[in-house]
């Protein structure tokens, strides 16, 4: 993400912050944010916003999509790299 994108990002998520509900999704874990977004801090300011009063929903297992897409291939399987 460029720094444009990461501060509208930031302006997002501050603006709701303490006022909106947010559902945000990223396959990501909260410890690799910091490779996406350009700056350190605004990752660490971002999650502490996010995670304030929020409830995490942690997934694991294999993605809906892939199991879809593998089944409509005849079953083949992925080789991941």
């Amino acid at each position: 993400m460029d720094d444009t994108g990461a501060q509208l990002f930031f302006r997002v998520v501050s603006a709701a912050y303490e006022r909106r509900s947010l559902g945000i999704g990223s396959h990501w874990p909260f410890e690799d944010w910091g490779r996406f977004l350009p700056e350190t801090n605004t990752a660490v300011s971002l999650l502490d916003r996010l995670l304030h009063h929020s409830v995490v929903v942690a997934s694991s297992g294999e993605s809906f999509r892939l199991r879809e897409s593998r089944q409509k291939r005849g079953g083949a399987k992925l080789v991941q790299r």
